[in-house]
């Protein structure tokens, strides 16, 4: 197994980061989503395998999710630079 899929697999079993911060618990399941701010944001543009969070599908690409609205990211007051953070500090506890 790559370094990088060892990387997912632990980031996914961190559960959904946004359901936490909204109080929906901590064992929501996740997938992961490539966060891609910034100049990384363009069309067409690859997002780096490690620069990821985890969110459940309806944080992920629900209506809501960060490929909606982004309205959860309004409700928790955090970009997805923010919740990388979390997910680096948590995974390096």
């Amino acid at each position: 197994m790559s370094r990088i899929r060892r990387w997912h697999d632990r980031v996914a079993a961190m559960g959904c980061i946004c359901c936490r911060l909204m109080g929906r618990g901590a064992d929501v399941p996740a997938t992961i989503h490539h966060i891609r701010e910034g100049e990384a944001a363009g069309a067409g543009q690859r997002a780096d395998d490690a620069l990821v969070v985890p969110l459940c599908p309806d944080c992920h690409q629900g209506p809501k999710g960060v490929h909606g609205d982004k309205t959860y990211l309004r409700i928790i007051k955090c970009s997805e630079l923010d919740l990388l953070a979390m997910v680096i500090r948590e995974a390096m506890r």
